[in-house]
């Protein structure tokens, strides 16, 4: 049983293996498939001395995201939530809306009757991070023009709104369900969340088509130019909330606006896509005050104890300031080595009484400058591969045989490595907890390395 869901079956921790053009990573070569062989292997005879050491110094640090773009992220997401150590993470939705067909017959302000408006969110794959808990909304219209084409949006850009809740009193608290089938009169839908928009909303759409702004797509996102979704939940304890995530380009995320007019009864339905047109994106807003997280960014230096990873804001940077020192033996002569084999294991915190799961995998990468980073040559091929969590050890294992080997050779700078999640990290703000080189727990990173001797 995936823990904290207690008897409802879900797949919390299914990742979608999503392109990694999108974290910002400075690229040279592709991954497929890692090779698990020793490289020394054929090099090894009776004259040849080999051993094995994890006694490096690895230093670790929690590294803050300043500008992450968001727009058009595969997942996106929605709610708000108070983790134990890394603080408040509350994640909203902005996004235009696209006509289905333009000038539709919708009757006229003086005879429409609007029965109901519902936004639907499609649930991704991977639902909800946290808790399976009820989520407060708001449904606010912007005053920003978003743009689809040539434009970025960034996690920090709050947009600009009408201010007023557009969810129809009453119905702002909504219990999520990602896995069950919605019924809407003889359909039976894909899971989704529906939120009950006020019928004023319809009757907006009713007065634009009446003056001609649902002429056209351009016509109508310059008159209404999108909503901003967001969660409504202060007071949150350490340990509440949570988020859930969706797919606004699958088919069944879209405003549907159902009418009736006063000479005909039989309702009728107008949907407003989001579709390829639609520019959308993530805002994400953290509050760390006082938070351990915050403490370690503070003090990077002093904090060796423990480091995060959180998808949207942090990644995890490993370092191993003494490796070059490995060439040379306990006399200070030179003295080269052939790696057979490198692992960097890294031990985690990850307790069953909480609901902020790992990462189903992560893969590592060569810190290229401040911001960039590039893949380790232990990953090649077409497509990236990556490592997936040991559930029993609790700890991740990176091979880095050909990457230590070419840092000890000269080819490549010793500078440091980060973790990366290998989802999209605007879309997802999953958070691993690390041991640090300085834990009190008996599991620290190590980097263990069989070599041969020549």
């Amino acid at each position: 049983m995936i823990k904290g869901i207690n008897s409802k079956k879900i797949t919390r921790r299914k990742v979608a293996k999503l392109s990694a053009l999108f974290l910002l990573l400075s690229l040279s070569t592709w991954s497929c498939k890692k090779d698990k062989s020793n490289l020394g292997d054929s090099l090894q005879s009776e004259s040849l001395s080999t051993g094995v050491t994890d006694t490096f110094t690895i230093l670790t640090y929690s590294e803050e995201i300043d500008s992450m773009p968001s727009d058009e992220t595969q997942t996106s997401m929605l709610g708000t939530y108070n983790d134990p150590e890394l603080g408040m993470v509350d994640c909203g939705i902005v996004t235009q809306l696209r006509l289905s067909s333009a000038s539709p017959a919708l009757g006229t302000s003086a005879t429409t009757i609007v029965d109901s408006v519902v936004l639907a969110l499609r649930y991704t794959g991977l639902n909800f991070y946290a808790n399976w808990d009820d989520v407060t909304l708001e449904v606010l219209e912007i005053t920003d023009d978003l743009v689809r084409n040539n434009q970025e949006y960034y996690t920090f850009d709050i947009p600009n709104t009408t201010g007023s809740n557009l969810i129809l009193a009453g119905t702002e608290t909504m219990t999520p369900d990602p896995i069950s089938d919605v019924v809407v009169g003889t359909d039976t839908l894909d899971p989704q969340l529906r939120i009950h928009l006020d019928p004023s909303v319809g009757m907006q759409m009713v007065a634009l088509n009446e003056s001609g702004d649902m002429g056209s797509d351009e016509a109508f996102v310059s008159a209404f130019k999108g909503l901003y979704i967001k969660a409504n939940m202060p007071g949150l304890v350490p340990g509440q909330g949570t988020v859930l995530y969706f797919s606004l380009e699958n088919v069944f995320s879209e405003m549907v606006m159902y009418f009736h007019t006063d000479s005909d009864p039989t309702v009728q339905e107008y949907p407003f896509l989001i579709n390829t047109n639609a520019a959308r994106y993530n805002v994400v807003e953290y509050d760390r005050t006082g938070t351990d997280l915050q403490i370690a960014l503070d003090n990077p230096d002093v904090v060796q104890e423990k480091f995060y990873m959180q998808g949207s804001s942090v990644r995890g940077l490993i370092q191993f300031p003494h490796l070059m020192n490995f060439n040379y033996d306990s006399t200070g002569a030179y003295k080269p080595k052939i790696i057979n084999s490198a692992q960097l294991i890294l031990p985690i915190q990850d307790f069953e009484a909480d609901g902020f799961d790992p990462a189903t995998s992560l893969f590592l990468a060569r810190v290229v400058d401040n911001k960039l980073s590039t893949f380790t040559l232990d990953y090649f091929g077409s497509a990236i591969n990556t490592e997936n969590y040991d559930q029993e050890n609790k700890c991740y294992t990176f091979t880095m045989t050909r990457e230590i080997q070419n840092v000890l050779n000269g080819s490549v700078e010793n500078l440091g490595y980060r973790v990366y999640s290998p989802s999209f990290f605007a879309s997802s703000v999953e958070r691993i907890i690390f041991n640090g080189p300085g834990s009190n727990f008996k599991e620290v990173p190590r980097l263990v390395i069989n070599y041969t001797e020549y």
